[in-house]
């Protein structure tokens, strides 16, 4: 057999040249992360998100380094510009081959105090749009014929509560992600499409950084991760690397706790 040399070998699992791949929420700190992950590896990107301003920033400066990158302001809250979003990405693209939706948010309240009006924005940030941003993509992803990969954002808390926080409405989108997934990994299979969940603790963003700050939080929350410490926006782009290269290809419907251990010791 012949050898194999190792530029070879990764080149050909984790190179994405040609790949378009859309990035929800992608000028935030896991966003921001993932988009200049896949960009290194030779992917179109396009920075999708609420605040066209930042998007348009991100992208900007992604092309200023010598990379393809793309903005894509839409309000992941509404379905229909989703798919105005969407339809427009791979009209000017030509497709969408790989979706990482790191759209996500809390709105933290008391179990006594939790409004409706809040449950429905928590559900509809972190399940809904999930929901629909995959059917979205699928249809191009299916119609190109070739495959696909999608990647979701999740959570420790896909798998569990948390003391001492009012995190009902997260805890159950986030939970509800991880088993839709599956679900989605199962309809899409036929089509060769990946679907995967990372789902890390902590993340060291501008999202968290006021619950971060606070020492006895944060001290109590390190001291619970086998590995001692929080992750780092970086730590989940790997993770979404890999599930969006061609080592993931059989690999789908599973979640991975990126959490330095918790899943494993609670």
């Amino acid at each position: 057999m012949a050898e194999v040399k190792t530029a070879d070998l990764l080149a050909k699992l984790f190179r994405l040249d040609g790949k378009v791949a859309l990035i929800t929420g992608g000028y935030g700190g896991i966003g921001e992360a993932a988009c200049r992950g896949l960009a290194a590896v030779g992917a179109t990107v396009v920075v999708a998100g609420r605040n066209e301003q930042r998007a348009e920033d991100l992208a900007a400066t992604l092309k200023s380094e010598g990379y393809d990158a793309y903005a894509a302001p839409f309000d992941a809250n509404k379905n229909k510009d989703i798919r105005r979003m969407v339809d427009e990405t791979a009209s000017q693209l030509g497709s969408i081959d790989i979706l990482v939706n790191c759209v996500g948010l809390n709105r933290e309240e008391k179990l006594l105090d939790v409004t409706e009006e809040n449950f429905d924005y928590v559900y509809t940030a972190n399940l809904k749009s999930a929901f629909f941003l995959a059917q979205a993509a699928a249809k191009y992803q299916i119609a190109k014929g070739k495959g696909g990969k999608q990647v979701h954002l999740g959570s420790v808390r896909t798998q569990l509560g948390l003391r001492g926080r009012g995190y009902a409405a997260y805890v159950a989108a986030k939970g509800g992600l991880g088993i839709m997934c599956k679900q989605l990994a199962a309809e899409l299979a036929p089509d060769n499409i990946n679907v995967n969940v990372v789902a890390p603790t902590f993340v060291r963003t501008e999202q968290v950084a006021a619950m971060l700050a606070d020492p006895e939080f944060y001290n109590a929350l390190t001291a619970r991760i086998p590995l001692g410490r929080i992750a780092e926006p970086d730590d989940v782009m790997q993770a979404i690397l890999f599930f969006v290269s061609s080592a993931s290809d059989f690999i789908t419907g599973q979640t991975l706790y990126l959490d330095g251990g918790i899943t494993a010791t609670q």
